[in-house]
């Protein structure tokens, strides 16, 4: 296993305290390894890349924590989790938008659209309320309950790149 990031460091480099925090143990949990090196990895990248290009998106990533761990590591027996989250959204493009994913914590050959949910299939999951804070009721029926994969277009290089190199780190 390694220590997966929950943000990732390269998400920190504006600065060298959020980069040095970005290694706090509060930021990490136990990831199999082709899995960190190879759909979460082409994930945080697409991310990356659709932050840049809708300038400002409100991601909550995280570890599934339910029953259905039941694996634990080392000598404080640290829970691997089966699944990882990250939930998406867009408010302050004139074409709003949320999207969610649930992935298995491990190696995988399939396209990263395989995993995209509703946030709403997110919150059901892992018993979290993302966004009450931020939208009014009837927008995040709107937001969190449907998505569109056209306006959230993966990488077609990252995913070839994914299974020709990363995964076979």
């Amino acid at each position: 296993y390694t220590r997966g990031h929950l943000v990732p460091a390269g998400d920190m480099a504006f600065n060298d305290k959020a980069m040095k925090e970005s290694f706090y143990m509060s930021n990490v949990t136990p990831q199999k390894r082709a899995f960190n090196n190879g759909i979460w990895k082409e994930l945080e990248e697409n991310i990356r890349n659709w932050a840049w290009k809708n300038h400002k998106l409100y991601i909550v990533t995280g570890p599934v924590l339910d029953k259905s761990i039941n694996k634990y590591i080392g000598k404080d027996k640290v829970g691997v989790p089966k699944y990882f989250y990250k939930v998406i959204l867009d408010i302050d493009d004139p074409d709003r938008k949320g999207i969610g994913f649930i992935i298995p914590n491990e190696k995988s050959d399939q396209p990263l659209e395989n995993y995209e949910v509703t946030i709403d299939s997110v919150e059901k999951l892992t018993n979290i309320d993302f966004f009450n804070e931020l939208l009014t009721d009837d927008e995040e029926e709107k937001l969190e309950s449907r998505f569109d994969s056209r306006k959230w277009k993966t990488s077609k290089k990252l995913y070839q790149k994914r299974i020709n190199v990363w995964n076979k780190q």
